[in-house]
């Protein structure tokens, strides 16, 4: 079994999704091109950040984003972001790693290549016997680099990455991934999944507790794997802090009544996405004031 990991950092409580800037939305179509068209400007973007800091959020979840990257860059006020890496379209096959392939000539890819072989040196035993964590570290922090951040809330582990380690029943991947995001992402570092119910049990059979789990909890049960009991008892019964996506069921119920649903039901934070959000400032203070 792998040793026990305790959380070191408080989970957060309320952040804003802009993954939907750059990866496909749980939505109608209608309604993903009529928010990628509000904010194809940066500065709209740019205002939008700090109206959402302003009305209750910690930090904005995202990946690398050019849309999140040019609007951060109009601003003088950092904006915490907590990083979802790595970075997976959906045309990307996790195990293809081309920063091992860069061109040698190019200075700014053989600094690139060797801060990944220092952050993997972080882990060198684990480097040495080739495992996934070692694997995904440099390329997490080679992404890190290219947010455009001037504050890092923290590490999620995107739920790719995630559901193929917990198919695989690594779990030495979740307990070395949680040491380098602690270490390397500012203390907090946490898990995104679409398999909410049986990573948490798998986190307590291993006896690791990551800062947070991201997955989704909603009234309809949407997206709630195995099955909306099963993860509303894991969520109780286990005491992983968690933070609920899908608040809307993919556009089916109300954010405020999909807010109040997982709260009552035991999670610990709210993680409303853009495509969810009409007047961001309003929707998040009441969001907010429910999460408190």
């Amino acid at each position: 079994m792998s040793p026990r990991v305790r959380a070191k950092a408080q989970a957060p409580r309320l952040l804003l999704g802009a993954s939907s800037l750059e990866l496909p939305a749980r939505t109608t179509r209608d309604r993903a091109l009529e928010v990628a068209g509000r904010f194809r400007e940066p500065e709209s973007l740019a205002v939008t950040l700090v109206k959402a800091l302003d009305a209750g959020a910690e930090a904005v979840y995202s990946g690398p984003s050019s849309t999140l990257r040019a609007a951060l860059a109009e601003l003088r006020r950092p904006v915490p972001v907590l990083a979802r890496l790595p970075h997976t379209p959906p045309s990307e096959d996790l195990f293809h790693e081309p920063w091992l392939t860069r061109d040698p000539g190019d200075d700014s890819a053989a600094w690139n290549s060797m801060r990944a072989s220092l952050a993997g040196l972080s882990m060198p035993v684990a480097a040495m016997r080739g495992d996934l964590a070692a694997r995904i570290a440099g390329r997490m922090e080679q992404e890190r680099d290219t947010l455009g951040a001037k504050s890092i809330a923290g590490l999620a582990v995107s739920s790719p990455l995630t559901d193929l380690a917990l198919a695989a029943g690594n779990a030495k991947f979740f307990d070395q991934v949680l040491r380098f995001g602690r270490a390397r992402f500012g203390g907090l570092a946490g898990f995104e999944t679409r398999n909410l119910g049986y990573l948490l049990s798998q986190l307590e059979a291993w006896g690791i507790e990551p800062d947070f789990v991201i997955g989704p909890v909603n009234p309809r049960g949407f997206g709630m794997v195995p099955g909306p009991a099963q993860v509303i008892a894991a969520v109780k019964r286990l005491g992983i802090p968690v933070v609920a996506s899908e608040l809307r069921a993919g556009g089916t119920v109300l954010l405020a009544d999909g807010a109040r649903y997982a709260l009552e039901n035991g999670v610990t934070g709210l993680l409303p996405e853009l495509v969810d959000l009409d007047d961001v400032a309003g929707e998040l203070r009441g969001l907010s004031a429910l999460a408190r």
